[in-house]
């Protein structure tokens, strides 16, 4: 819910569209700072640990966002935000995966993000027909009853040692050009959506909050279908990459388009797409790597994604600065030809892998990891 008006936050502290860009950048080069610590923090201490600290760091990124107003110190506060938030999402994904098969993986993260994206949609139409400070508060809030489910988790035992580097390198490296060529592409539109909507098309504060629930909710229908439809048919990587180019066009229509109707139908198709997709390559990656690695590969990738998407939402900020609102074209059509780039190198570079991360991995017979 925070995050639906952390914009229009920047915006009314008198920041333009570089400066919104920079602290859009701030919070993705916080990620890039916090993956080493992701990927070592759990060494002795369970996922969950991992995910209440990162949790807890994260929030208070957030609290000191709302309460600052000068920019260095909104920066530091940004950053702080995605520091906190990969050490959480890196053990969070790694979790999800040791808890699940592997012939079920791509159908439970799909899952897991149709949730969240369900959420989403929740938060936006509410966030939309609040008030600012309310929508602030009421995300704050939510974020601090997360930890009553979190401290329920029941951690899922995977080796003695509880996270280790990863050491498929030539693996890695191909995963990382991925991951690097999505974040640029990502970070040049996709932090900016509202400002899109609002910009382009006067929509208003608490209509815009419909306009990015439908595209939640598209999003998550996506996630539900494709593993379960899309991925079980034509394998993992096929799926992926056909979703991948299926989205390209409706980028493209949202990117040229002059009425809002179609704007938002072209990115919801987009949003079905592209999160269905998203869901099965998350579980094809952390699939290629053993459990005791999974954390830890996250963490790296997540570094990579990241530095990317720094310099995409910086960049895309000086773009609509110098251009105005055209510039939201040429952050589209930046978008577009980064997810074609993505998309060939995925298809060029893992057609012929088949994860095996699980392959000869046996559980030890205890009821639970350390809390």
């Amino acid at each position: 819910m925070a995050a639906f008006y952390l914009n229009f936050l920047y915006r009314a502290l008198g920041f333009g569209e570089l400066g919104i860009g920079i602290l859009v950048g701030a919070q993705a080069v916080g990620v890039v700072a916090g993956a080493i610590p992701a990927a070592t923090l759990t060494r002795g201490h369970s996922r969950r640990t991992a995910i209440l600290t990162g949790g807890t760091l994260a929030g208070l990124g957030l609290v000191a966002i709302v309460a600052l107003s000068l920019f260095p110190l909104l920066v530091v506060a940004a950053a702080l935000v995605g520091f906190g938030g990969i050490i959480a999402t890196s053990s969070g994904a790694a979790l999800l995966a040791d808890a699940t098969e592997m012939s079920r993986r791509s159908t439970r993260f799909g899952q897991q993000i149709a949730l969240g994206t369900t959420a989403a949609f929740l938060s936006s139409v509410l966030a939309g027909a609040l008030a600012a400070p309310a929508a602030l508060a009421g995300g704050g809030v939510i974020a601090a009853l997360s930890i009553v489910p979190t401290i329920l988790i029941r951690e899922v035992p995977v080796t003695p040692a509880t996270l280790d580097a990863p050491r498929r390198n030539a693996l890695m490296r191909r995963f990382l050009v991925i991951e690097t060529v999505f974040g640029f592409g990502a970070g040049s539109f996709l932090p900016f959506i509202n400002l899109f909507f609002a910009d382009r098309f006067a929509v208003p504060f608490g209509a815009l909050g419909l306009v990015l629930g439908v595209l939640a909710l598209a999003g998550s229908l996506g996630a539900l279908l494709h593993g379960r439809f899309v991925a079980s048919r034509l394998g993992a990587v096929r799926s992926i990459v056909a979703v991948e180019l299926a989205s390209l066009p409706f980028a493209l229509a949202a990117a040229f388009a002059g009425d809002l109707t179609i704007a938002v139908a072209a990115l919801a198709v987009r949003h079905l797409l592209m999160f269905g997709a998203s869901a099965t390559m998350n579980a094809f990656t952390l699939s290629s790597f053993t459990p005791a690695e999974r954390a830890g590969a996250n963490a790296v990738l997540a570094l990579a994604w990241s530095a990317a998407n720094a310099v995409g939402a910086i960049a895309s900020g000086a773009l609509r600065a110098a251009l105005g609102p055209a510039g939201f074209t040429a952050n589209l059509v930046t978008l577009t030809a980064a997810y074609l780039l993505a998309a060939i190198l995925t298809w060029s570079l893992f057609h012929a892998h088949e994860p095996r991360g699980d392959v000869g991995v046996t559980r030890p017979a205890v009821p639970d990891s350390s809390a």
